[in-house]
């Protein structure tokens, strides 16, 4: 397992939340064979969907101040959902890695 790039320090650090959201990443079978790929959905540019309708959510949040940790949360409502290629770089960032396109020089 990877160590997380990003550790939690909410209820070390007053001004840190702990909101968490969920997307879906959605895999089809291989036309061919019986194996999983990416479904085109999941690629089409389009911000991936929530899994959920009440994220996002700061039920875990070890904070002690709810009416800043709700208005935090309710801020992170606004900001839009990765797409595909974008959480794509966001693993690679949080595993360690670099993303570069098939034929562009790294």
């Amino acid at each position: 397992m990877a160590d997380a790039k990003y550790s939690r320090r909410d209820g070390d650090d007053p001004a840190a939340h702990h909101i968490e959201e969920a997307v879906s990443v959605y895999l089809m079978r291989h036309p061919a064979e019986d194996r999983w790929v990416i479904d085109p959905l999941t690629i089409d540019g389009c911000a991936l969907d929530s899994t959920h309708d009440t994220y996002p959510s700061n039920s875990e949040c070890r904070c002690e101040d709810e009416p800043v940790c709700d208005t935090v949360t309710n801020r992170m409502a606004e900001q839009p959902l990765p797409s595909g290629e974008e959480l794509m770089v966001m693993l690679a960032d949080a595993l360690g890695y670099q993303v570069s396109r098939v034929g562009e020089p790294q």
